[in-house]
């Protein structure tokens, strides 16, 4: 009787994954077997690692929400921050971060952000030292903070029998050391770099029929897809119109099966691939969010009439890492109400101990100048520099109370030619 080495081995052969090559942009394949694939049958090698998938109950936070209130104040951010993100990791039963590591993302169109002193500096980067920015910076932050959270690669070594530290890397700080985590993570990521097509349909599949016997008490589970192109089979780099209705059917039975959120982090220019998913963001009643990187993003809310505040990496972050507070969402789709700009600014600004803001712009605006007197400043990534939280100005403007003496000369120029004509 034949072995399940014997069964796919062929197959595997065949399809002849091989390593990552740095700088190569090609998805095609060599003739020499990739040896992490060769562990995948290696028993030596499995028995030192934790075993694939396997049901497990996922409980609540075992720091309570005070802690971990106490640990998100200690990473700079907000009490409004920290209260709203401990109140939802009660709710949430995983965080899931699903990295793509196709061909395509050798491609030197990415961008890092880098602390620089006081402030911060925005390099260029290969679309694949993005993704492992983002998921080092996802990592650290949610283990400083006791939240576990999953890195899954889109082409592991092993997919079918996906082993841990060699195909994901599971960050809880409850089971061990942080920094020890953190270093199976790197090393995971540097060690599977760009190569094979891009199968998310595949991967989002599988991870499904997991979770739902995984996620039995009806809690969130937040999903984040790290891509840089368009969806294909396991077994071809090009993606056709099969494949991308593929994967619009994976997202629903995904969130239909599960009470879950999904965000798409695009780490891409490309704008077949923005298009692709932004219309599926705009034609599909999903819980879904497409976000673009830290400073495309910070363009994109700027334009959507939310220029008045400072998009911060730490507001980014939070996106990348999905959060119940539907306002974040709203971000890039439309200018905020006042009773909305409200509520977001005393997430942002509120001090321990602050009445709630007011909710009329009149009566806002002092509260919020008052705030920024002892409010730091931040790294705004759409103009690249530390600016305060707040432009007062926009602000004012957002809520409809901008000086109207300002649009006089406008006026005033407007009449005169409409008195020549």
């Amino acid at each position: 009787m034949l072995n399940l080495r014997d069964l796919l081995l062929p197959l595997l052969m065949a399809i002849r994954v091989r390593p990552a090559v740095p700088g190569s942009l090609s998805e095609d394949t060599t003739d020499d077997m990739d040896d992490s694939l060769q562990n995948c049958f290696d028993s030596s090698q499995v028995s030192k690692v934790t075993s694939a998938f396997e049901p497990q109950p996922l409980g609540l936070p075992r720091l309570d929400s005070a802690k971990q209130i106490k640990c998100y104040m200690g990473m700079d951010a907000t009490p409004g921050i920290a209260n709203l993100l401990a109140s939802e990791n009660t709710q949430i039963a995983c965080r899931i971060f699903l990295l793509d590591n196709s061909g395509s993302t050798a491609q030197p169109d990415g961008h890092v952000l880098h602390s620089k002193g006081a402030g911060f500096e925005l390099t260029d980067a290969t679309r694949w030292e993005e993704i492992c920015a983002m998921a080092l910076d996802q990592a650290e932050w949610n283990g400083r903070a006791h939240v576990r959270c999953e890195f899954l690669l889109l082409n592991p070594p092993c997919p079918q029998n996906p082993q841990r530290n060699i195909d994901f890397v599971i960050i809880d700080p409850d089971s061990g050391p942080l920094p020890q985590q953190l270093d199976n993570l790197r090393r995971l990521l540097s060690q599977n770099g760009p190569r094979g097509p891009t199968p998310l349909t595949a991967r989002l599949n599988s991870l499904r029929d997991r979770l739902v016997r995984e996620v039995v008490d009806g809690r969130r589970v937040m999903l984040s897809i790290v891509t840089d192109g368009l969806p294909t089979s396991e077994f071809c780099g090009k993606c056709t119109s099969a494949d991308q209705r593929d994967f619009v059917n994976a997202l629903r039975r995904f969130t239909s099966s599960l009470n879950s959120f999904v965000v798409i982090r695009l780490a891409t220019d490309d704008d077949a691939a923005v298009d692709y998913y932004n219309k599926i963001d705009e034609e599909l009643e999903l819980p879904l969010d497409i976000l673009d990187d830290l400073r495309g993003e910070a363009q994109e809310v700027y334009d959507a009439g939310n220029g008045w505040f400072a998009y911060t990496p730490m507001i980014h972050r939070i996106r990348e890492g999905g959060t119940m507070e539907k306002l974040f969402d709203l971000l890039d789709e439309r200018a905020l109400m006042p009773i909305e700009i409200s509520t977001f600014l005393q997430i942002l600004l509120q001090a321990p101990g602050d009445a709630a803001f007011p909710r009329k712009p009149q009566e806002l605006l002092p509260v919020v100048r008052k705030a920024l007197e002892h409010a730091p400043p931040v790294y705004n990534a759409r103009l690249g520099c530390m600016t305060a939280p707040v432009d007062m100005k926009l602000l004012e403007k957002a809520l409809g109370l901008s000086n109207k003496l300002s649009d006089l000369p406008a006026r005033i120029c407007a009449a005169l030619i409409r008195l020549t004509k």
